[in-house]
């Protein structure tokens, strides 16, 4: 465990250092131009120099995006450090899982927002499906971390993701990208800016990529985890007298035959899966060393009872893994000038829309198959006003609306049966009110305070059905209703409506106060105390449970920004304590109505500390050099984290009057997403050969260990109880890992042509991206899903 006086200590060595160097780094200037060039952000939502913003950021430029062959933002994990990035759901692969100094959310549904915000343009990204979609043509990429709430809003208690793609110039430019690799992979990407007229100009940019999978199936002949994608994007830009005006509309559509998941266990003391005679089945298909990257998974069986239901409905049986993802928006930015001041208004539109069929015992068995989706449209409109007020005193102000409207389904086939129903309709409204102030205290000290409040309305209405397809008001002793419906209804279940409406209002703060001190031309350091909030919602899988409310974050950050040896080296590092309150955790519990389910509610306190570092180093002419990475760790508050267990004739009383209701203490699992180590090396050779240059890189990355699940049984719960609870809580750990990347290109001066070839996971490491064993004390099986083996090919980039 990392304690918070080491982290101290550690950087209180590293000011040191950086103090003692500024006077030989002022002794030589003129070759500073051949060193690490200075970086622009928009990390707090206006231009700034990299090293000069007080705030823990990466920011990635185009070279580095290609260099590090980074094409979505799962890519983004190898880049940055305190960054994990989760794959694989038994909801479909068009969900991303995004966690920053182990904030993060499992369940980012359409009424549980995720915690680490994605911005694309300044465009706020409800929906954490668009993180799969392509990134292509941008100018710059900056992964925020730490509360990033006063500026960038509610959601953002892990941090943000800041895409700002490239806007059109008045040059004539283009570039083609073609590439070719194993699996069949065949892609192509083009962008054109053309000037139009004086102060108008356009850019159009858009990629292909069709790929064979990277498993396969013996039994059916069908490969799976493949990728068929389009995208496009156009952008229209304005450069007025005194304002400019850009309108931008972008689409992607990506299709596949199912995700790379796999049997990882069963329990083969479980009676139904004896009874039923799966074991066999279950058994032939596990996951091992010699078939990581093959499984037999067959989608939804057909019962001989479908006949009755409609052919609709029939037709979801017998259907075989796949998945489909399509995200689309529109977006208007306008700048004024107002004279002194600054007026910018942000307009955005954003659709999206990911279904599919999900295997989620990955074997032939019919165990478990789930069709599972969900599509929302968002409206948002931002005004920012900013300027300086004295010559000491700047601000940035504004306020923030947003309306998402939208709808959920999770369709599951248990043991070959028929499809159950759990479906919604949801309704987010959003507005704020925030400002942020910059105080020059001397010429080198500067000052910052910010404050930001937060309304949200959370509205949803659930229709969930015992058996799809047959009338809700049809005749079902099976439920706690009596009929299909199984949700309390708000009014009387009709054949065609079960309807239970679940409505919640929200408000919270978030602020900002901080210290910056520009100690010299090369050294930088502040220190900075934050507050965030992740919004409220509801479960929509399990009604007549009451809202969650929003997660509350705050923060102490220290952090210094130094460029030594004529900007030959460069060292940013920051330290960190996160406090967590109102956690919206996972949690096992009894409900009237329902009975024992798995539902989100507020029920612990968080406890999170790291230390991060990014260096970047030019040692001799043409090479690069970049580490980054962090060492983090984290608690529940002792006490503050309980769930209720019932455990038949144990005579446990609670608060909540549960009958033989067990109250358990989780406060001593792990965190989730929480590695404790992370670590990224790449290091680039440039080389002079002939008419060009040859550059060779070289990558290493490696993430520690993390778990996905953590339970614990109550110590009234028999032997074989506990044992299904150790083993699902084993089974939730991901073992770490690390991966070789590589690339090598020869870049031609005259016509600028690349010519690159690469390989990704060069050693054909095998690895997990994420277990799932949230299934095994009901279901009896654990599943998991596999990275990606060994890729290569070569690809050629022409520009003009």
């Amino acid at each position: 465990m990392i304690k918070t006086t080491t982290l101290g200590t550690i950087a209180t060595g590293a000011l040191i250092v950086a103090l003692a160097q500024p006077v030989y780094a002022q002794q030589a200037q003129s070759g500073a131009a051949e060193g690490i060039q200075d970086i622009v952000v928009t990390a707090r939502r206006t231009e700034e120099s990299l090293q000069t913003t007080p705030i823990a950021v990466t920011a990635l430029t185009p070279e580095a995006l290609t260099t590090a062959k980074v094409e979505n933002v799962v890519d983004l994990q190898r880049t940055a450090p305190g960054l994990v990035i989760g794959r694989g759901s038994a909801g479909g692969d068009g969900i991303v899982f995004v966690a920053i100094r182990g904030q993060g959310n499992l369940q980012p549904i359409l009424a549980n927002d995720p915690a680490v915000a994605t911005y694309v343009d300044g465009i706020y990204i409800p929906r954490p499906s668009t993180g799969m979609t392509d990134i292509q043509d941008i100018q710059r990429l900056e992964v925020l971390r730490g509360p990033q709430g006063t500026l960038f809003g509610r959601n953002t208690t892990g941090g943000a993701i800041n895409i700002i793609t490239n806007d059109p110039t008045d040059q004539l430019s283009g570039t083609f990208k073609a590439e070719y690799g194993n699996y069949d992979n065949l892609g192509a990407q083009a962008n054109i800016n053309v000037p139009l007229a004086e102060g108008l100009a356009i850019r159009l940019s858009g990629a292909i990529n069709d790929r064979e999978g990277y498993g396969d199936n013996p039994i059916n002949n069908r490969d799976f985890s493949d990728n068929h994608s389009k995208f496009v994007r156009g952008k229209l830009k304005y450069d007025g007298n005194g304002w400019d005006l850009t309108l931008s509309g972008d689409w992607n559509r990506q299709t596949n035959h199912g995700q790379q998941i796999a049997l990882w266990d069963f329990d083969r003391n479980s009676a139904t899966i004896n009874a039923l005679g799966f074991a066999p089945g279950l058994t032939a298909g596990l996951l091992s060393r010699d078939n990581w990257w093959r499984n037999t998974a067959m989608g939804t069986s057909v019962p001989a009872s479908i006949g009755a239901l409609p052919p609709e409905i029939q037709s979801l049986y017998g259907v075989q893994p796949f998945n489909t993802l399509e995200v689309y928006g529109f977006s208007g930015t306008l700048n004024v000038d107002l004279g002194g001041l600054n007026l910018k208004s942000i307009t955005g539109y954003r659709h999206s829309m990911n279904y599919g069929l999900s295997d989620t015992d990955g074997t032939a068995v019919p165990l478990l198959s789930t069709y599972a989706g969900s599509g929302s449209y968002y409206i948002s409109q931002e005004l920012q006003l900013s300027g300086n007020l004295t010559d000491s005193l700047s601000f940035i102000a504004g306020a923030y609306a947003g309306k998402e409207s939208g709808y959920e389904f999770s369709r599951s086939q248990i043991f070959g049966g028929l499809i159950r129903d759990s479906n919604a309709d949801v309704t987010n409204k959003t507005f704020g009110l925030f400002a942020q102030a910059y105080y020059e205290l001397t010429p080198t000290l500067r000052a910052v305070g910010g404050f930001r409040y937060t309304w949200d309305t959370r509205n949803s209405v659930l229709h969930n059905a015992q058996v799809f397809g047959r009338p809700y008001d049809a005749v079902d002793l099976t439920t706690p209703t009596d009929i299909n419906c199984t949700v309390d209804p708000t009014d009387p279940v009709t054949a065609t409506t079960c309807n239970q409406a679940q409505n919640a209002k929200f408000n919270y703060p978030a602020w900002n106060a901080g210290l910056d001190w520009q100690a010299s031309d090369n050294l930088f350091l502040y220190v900075a105390t934050r507050g965030a909030a992740k919004a409220g919602g509801w479960n929509l899988r399990a009604g007549g449970l009451p809202a969650f409310a929003p997660e509350k974050v705050k923060d102490v950050e220290a952090g210094l920004k130094v460029d030594l040896f004529d900007r030959r080296l460069r060292f940013n590092t920051a330290v960190f304590h996160t406090w967590k309150d109102d956690n919206q955790a996972i949690v096992n519990s009894f409900v009237d109505g329902i009975g024992v389910t798995q539902y989100i509610q507020n029920n612990g306190k968080v406890r999170i500390w790291g230390w991060e570092n990014e260096l970047t180093l030019v040692p001799w002419e043409g090479m690069t050099l970049n580490v980054n990475g962090s060492l983090q760790d984290g608690k529940y508050a002792k006490g503050s984290f309980s769930e209720t267990q019932v455990v038949a004739g144990s005579g446990c009383t609670n608060p909540a009057g549960v009958a033989d209701g067990c109250v358990v203490d989780l406060s001593g699992l792990p965190l989730l997403q929480l590695p404790k180590k992370q670590l990224n090396i790449s290091a680039t050779q440039k080389v002079p050969l002939g008419a060009g240059t040859l550059a060779v890189t070289g990558a290493w990355s490696y993430v520690g260990s993390q778990h996905f699940d953590a339970v614990r049984a109550a110590d009234q719960q028999p032997d074989d109880i506990k044992a299904g609870y150790e083993t699902e809580n084993r089974l939730g750990r991901v073992p770490g890992y690390g991966i070789f990347n590589g690339r090598i290109a020869f870049q031609l001066d005259d016509p600028n042509v690349e010519i690159a070839i690469y390989g990704r996971n060069i050693t054909n490491k095998k690895y997990l991206l994420r277990r799932f064993p949230d299934l095994y004390r009901t279901l009896g099986i654990a599943a998991a899903y596999v990275g990606q083996p060994a890729t290569y090919g070569v690809e050629t980039t022409f520009k003009f």
